[in-house]
């Protein structure tokens, strides 16, 4: 299973790699002059793909998040970060990630794993400072959250 799980995260990975590949575009334009003359133009344009990636949302960053996980994590539908401002009763908190503050907005729905497999566990310890991953649509500051995974 170890062998299938790496084979599919090298997949991913060159796949993801082939994507960021520089593009090239070939446009010709040909004119006729009034004196019957015939003018070729060729231009190419290079468009580039730049990837950021660090040492987040992988599977070596020691934390509970399983492979499919990790590629969603990696695919930018989550973030990876610290808990703040958490408050269990109204059950909200702020995921900071990279020096960056999000709104986690959970719902009914959300599902919850890890050390706190249900919503009742998660708010009801203090989770202030704890390494959690939450999967969901990222939409400016605030994160829908449809999965939030503790480690601890």
């Amino acid at each position: 299973m170890s062998d299938m799980k790496s084979t599919l995260l090298l997949l991913l990975t060159a796949g993801l790699l082939m994507s960021c590949a520089p593009k090239t575009e070939s446009t010709t334009t040909t004119t006729s002059t009034d004196n019957g003359a015939v003018e070729t133009t060729t231009t190419e344009t290079t468009t580039e793909t730049t990837t950021e990636t660090t040492d987040e949302s992988t599977l070596a960053n020691d934390d509970q998040g399983d492979l499919s996980e990790e590629v969603d994590m990696a695919a930018g539908d989550g973030l990876e970060g610290t808990v703040m401002d958490f408050d269990g009763t109204g059950r909200t908190f702020m995921l900071n990630e990279n020096d960056k503050n999000y709104t986690v907005n959970i719902s009914e729905s959300t599902e919850f794993a890890g050390i706190a497999t249900t919503a009742d566990e998660f708010f009801g310890a203090d989770r202030n400072g704890a390494n959690i991953a939450v999967e969901g649509a990222i939409n400016g500051d605030a994160i829908d959250a449809t999965k939030v995974t503790t480690s601890q």
